[in-house]
């Protein structure tokens, strides 16, 4: 797999120059569930290691610093924030700093896969990834990740913040119960945002499933989703 190689590449570089690493962004929402096609690698390093990531994956001769000159509402979140071309992939890599998402210490806010039993991933991240590596993708735990997109939209009125929220909701079946469990300690807007997206989620969820999916089936899937490591529940 491409996306696999190119993952793997640069968070072994990253490793090498003793920097710490996330997968953030489309990566990291199919792996909460969430169909987002793939168009870049978002990776997010501590605030304080951003410059020395990017002089480590440039002296390996394997990327290339890009010039993006336009931005739309997608992505332009992703403005001010470097982009790296890997000669030995076609996927574009975003390099941004743990503080944007709120995601710092970036080490106490990764997913742990110690002493984890009965594990469940789902479809979306297996299609990008092998089973047997998913393991070792650095990926943020669910409630502080939740959290941080929250944030951004209201610091920054960042819609696809919003919206990646939104989707996480739905993609892993997020209720009122999780967010009383993993939410107690966010802000109080950040609470109640997740509150109306639970709300509204079953206005959202395609009423098709139902004509896909039997019923049974669809019950199964969601009850896996809560044994995804770092899903808080």
């Amino acid at each position: 797999m491409e996306v696999n190689r190119a993952i793997t590449t640069v968070l072994y570089d990253l490793q090498i120059g003793k920097i710490p690493a996330s997968i953030i962004g489309e990566i990291a929402l199919n792996y909460y569930n969430v169909p987002r096609v793939l168009h870049d690698i978002e990776i997010c390093v501590p605030a304080s290691f951003l410059s020395q990531a990017l002089y480590t994956l440039c002296s390996t001769k394997r990327y290339k610093l890009m010039e993006k000159k336009e931005y739309d509402i997608f992505t332009e979140y992703k403005r001010a924030f470097p982009v790296l071309a890997a000669i030995h992939s076609n996927i574009p890599i975003v390099i941004f700093p743990d503080s944007h998402f709120h995601l710092s210490p970036l080490g106490h806010n990764i997913v742990s896969y110690n002493g984890v039993l009965g594990t469940s991933y789902s479809r979306e991240i297996l299609d990008l990834v092998p089973v047997d590596e998913i393991q070792y993708l650095p990926v943020p735990r669910l409630p502080p990740y939740f959290i941080g997109l929250c944030r951004r939209f209201f610091e920054s009125n960042d819609d696809m913040a919003r919206i990646s929220a939104e989707q996480l909701v739905d993609g892993m079946d997020l209720d009122e119960e999780w967010i009383r469990i993993n939410l107690s300690g966010a802000p109080l807007k950040v609470r109640e945002l997740a509150t109306t997206l639970v709300a509204e989620k079953s206005s959202r969820i395609d009423a098709s499933l139902d004509l896909i999916m039997p019923r049974s089936a669809l019950e199964s899937s969601m009850e896996g989703l809560r044994l995804i490591p770092g899903s808080g529940y």
